[in-house]
């Protein structure tokens, strides 16, 4: 997973012609069963943000989960990873940050036991309908920050660090709601890396997921233990620090 320290202005030309897609929001969104879907020919996945994305646990530090973007039901460990933004948010104007309005995407990690599962999911999220004393956030957006796959599942957390035997990548569509998956071992145990698009915002998304499933023993994990083990993991979407609208609810 590599940020992405400048943009281009044709990239940015292309990004400005993306979608604008509406999105009606809750407080807390609870991570949808989803389908796997067969790949796109001939894409390239771009990730237009800045900042650094990659998910280095010794350098985060531990907060409650209670105040966490992403939590679960069971008690588990909850970090916190710097802050990044979208390209064109801060594009908007010259060399002048959130020129399109605030954009603070959040990027957090939970560490749980679920079951006979240990799973670690990090979640990067944004409240695209927060409300400040400046303009909306217009172009704030989350993309996959992966442009590489599968080579870049390798290094999505401390655990595929570790991980040997990568086989069995599916591939999802790169559209709202899809799932990519490998499977690899981490030592004796079998493990599973996954990432789930949320729902559509500009082009982007509203927040991306990535995860990894491992369990004792080395039986394939199937897809309904993909489903199990990520019942409990819950995204909250609103942004609780300086917004003006109060939460749902």
């Amino acid at each position: 997973m590599r940020a992405i320290a400048a943009i281009t202005v044709a990239a940015a030309g292309a990004i400005l012609v993306w979608a604008d897609v509406g999105f009606a929001q809750g407080a807390r969104t609870t991570l949808p069963d989803v389908n796997v879907t067969a790949p796109v020919p001939g894409t390239k996945w771009f990730s237009p943000m800045l900042g650094n994305m990659r998910v280095e646990e010794d350098k985060w530090p531990q907060i409650p989960c209670e105040g966490s973007r992403i939590l679960s039901g069971p008690a588990g460990k909850c970090q916190d990873g710097p802050m990044v933004m979208s390209a064109m948010s801060y594009l908007g104007a010259s060399n002048v940050p959130n020129a399109y309005g605030d954009c603070t995407i959040r990027h957090q990690l939970i560490s749980i036991d679920v079951g006979r599962f240990a799973v670690e999911a990090n979640v990067l999220v944004f409240d695209p309908d927060k409300v400040t004393a400046d303009p909306s956030n217009t172009w704030c957006m989350v993309w996959s920050g992966y442009d590489d796959v599968p080579e870049d599942f390798k290094d999505m957390n401390q655990v595929t660090r570790r991980g040997v035997d990568w086989r069995n990548f599916v591939p999802g569509s790169g559209q709202s709601g899809a799932q990519s998956t490998i499977e690899f071992a981490d030592g004796r145990r079998a493990c599973v890396a996954v990432e789930r698009l949320g729902p559509p915002w500009h082009g982007g998304f509203v927040w991306v997921l990535h995860a990894t499933i491992c369990q004792t023993g080395t039986v394939p994990i199937a897809p309904a233990d993909i489903d199990t083990a990520l019942s409990v993991v819950h995204i909250s979407v609103y942004d609780p620090v300086g917004n003006l609208r109060p939460p749902p609810g």
